[in-house]
């Protein structure tokens, strides 16, 4: 499996997404329910950036017959000649009777990341089990009910409290990227 591949779940995927027979761990549940046929590995670990290394998490889903790859992205054909071709040029003249050749302005393409209730919740679910440990349990429940944004804010400052007691030191970065996935309060997305 390439960065570039598309995943899709398996018949035995979609029967664990209703079922949750096999007990699979929040990470990959995780990861398996936003696998949806469409999205490439890099799309996959662009959205869970703070899930950590999601290569191998989709490689067991793979293993376990829950996902499938379905193909590769399709590459623009813009994109591919531009990849293959020299460095474009533009002539500029001077004063001189002889030409410079300037490289035209490379422009970068911005990733603009997706943001979901659904996402925002996961992602704390993951992070609050591995910097709380055994000490979750209190804000799981509330993060597993939370069904808007303003219960979702709710449930990340029981976080931020349980962490301040038992000592996690990168709450604030945990909330940065909490924030990053939320949605706007103008944006109306189902959990």
């Amino acid at each position: 499996m390439t960065n570039d591949s598309i995943l899709a779940k398996t018949a035995a995927g979609q029967d664990e997404i209703a079922t949750r027979a096999r007990k699979l761990s929040p990470k990959m549940r995780a990861l398996l329910i936003l696998v949806d046929g469409r999205r490439s590995i890099q799309d996959l670990m662009d959205t869970t950036a703070g899930f950590g290394e999601v290569q191998d998490v989709l490689k067991g889903l793979k293993e376990l017959g829950l996902v499938e790859s379905t193909g590769r992205r399709a590459h623009s054909a813009e994109t591919a000649n531009r990849a293959s071709a020299p460095l474009a040029t533009k002539s500029v003249s001077t004063v001189a009777p002889r030409q410079v050749e300037v490289p035209a302005p490379v422009i970068p393409q911005v990733r603009v990341r997706r943001r979901s209730l659904a996402l925002a919740r996961l992602f704390l679910l993951n992070a609050m089990e591995q910097s709380l440990r055994q000490h979750d349990g209190p804000v799981r429940e509330h993060l597993r009910t939370a069904t808007s944004r303003a219960e979702l804010l709710r449930a990340f400052e029981l976080c931020r409290e349980i962490a301040a007691e038992v000592g996690v030191r990168h709450i604030d970065t945990i909330e940065a990227q909490f924030l990053e996935m939320l949605p706007e309060e103008h944006e109306n997305e189902a959990a």
